[in-house]
């Protein structure tokens, strides 16, 4: 190998490549050779994964609908009383798991890709970003049997097509980043410590109850003061009324998560980029 032709990267302890900025610019340097090993890896995983599974890609339905099974079958027996929805319940609840499964899958890809990574993080010097974008598009990959549940259900329900619908996108690319920005911002304390995915398994659970995943938001009282803040109930409930056609424009408040999304997306990207050659070393010791 003609050793002109490599890339020596030298990390020193006041290097400027730990500066916010100059990992900025690695990061921008970095787009093109980092997602055309992205692509490969992204291919090599989804054949990896379902090479031995009968049902292959209907697994990543299978959770979503047996949540929106099992709250259905609550309500009509009633069991539980949610409240009134705008559309039949079948459809809210089927409407809502599935948005929420997206965005369980996106924090949940970067570390899980990281982690699966470990041994050719360890021997090879390549961009760290290209295993993010392979996490991304095994979540976007993932979308496709679920929009397709969605489609159906819009079929079988008689809702009337509306321009909103094409705002349906939008808000799920949103759920995707928002999500992903979370899963990268936890991946290099989660390589480190077992207690990040522990914790995650344990929170997200509690979180979709404290969003109106399986509910209508309510309007008053403790809960709807806590859904104000919760930044999930805006994105997953603008995004279902898009699906259903019962909002016609993009609400000030999803502009706003949106660019602040894109914010925590771009400084994530950046500590995940500062902190892998630390955490790198420690897990390779």
């Amino acid at each position: 190998m003609n050793q002109a032709n490599q890339k020596i990267s030298i990390y020193e302890p006041n290097s400027a490549n730990t500066r916010f900025l100059s990992s900025l610019r690695g990061i921008i340097k970095d787009v093109k050779p980092a997602n055309d090993l992205a692509i490969r890896l992204f291919i090599r995983d989804i054949k990896a994964q379902y090479r031995q599974s009968v049902l292959g890609i209907i697994w990543v339905i299978i959770p979503p609908l047996l949540t929106a099974g099992l709250w259905i079958f609550l309500n009509n027996s009633n069991i539980i009383n949610v409240g009134e929805t705008t559309i039949p319940y079948p459809l809210f609840v089927m409407i809502g798991t599935m948005l929420w499964q997206i965005f369980v899958e996106s924090v949940n890809q970067p570390l899980a890709n990281v982690r699966a990574s470990r041994g050719m993080l360890t021997k090879i010097n390549f961009p760290r970003e290209a295993l993010l974008l392979s996490g991304f598009y095994t979540v976007i990959f993932n979308l496709l049997p679920k929009l397709l549940v969605l489609a159906i259900a819009f079929s079988a329900f008689g809702l009337e097509l509306s321009g909103s619908l094409f705002l349906f996108p939008l808000g799920i690319l949103s759920i995707c980043l928002f999500g992903f920005a979370i899963g990268i911002l936890l991946t290099p304390p989660g390589l480190l410590l077992t207690d990040v995915p522990r914790a995650i398994a344990v929170i997200l659970p509690f979180a979709m109850y404290m969003t109106p995943v399986i509910y209508p938001p309510p309007t008053s009282g403790l809960i709807a003061t806590l859904m104000q803040f919760n930044p999930l109930a805006i994105l997953i409930e603008t995004s279902r009324n898009w699906f259903s056609g019962q909002l016609s424009e993009i609400p000030i408040e999803f502009t706003i998560l949106g660019i602040i999304t894109m914010i925590v997306l771009v400084i994530s990207t950046s500590i995940y980029r500062i902190s892998m050659p630390i955490v790198i070393e420690r897990f390779g010791g």
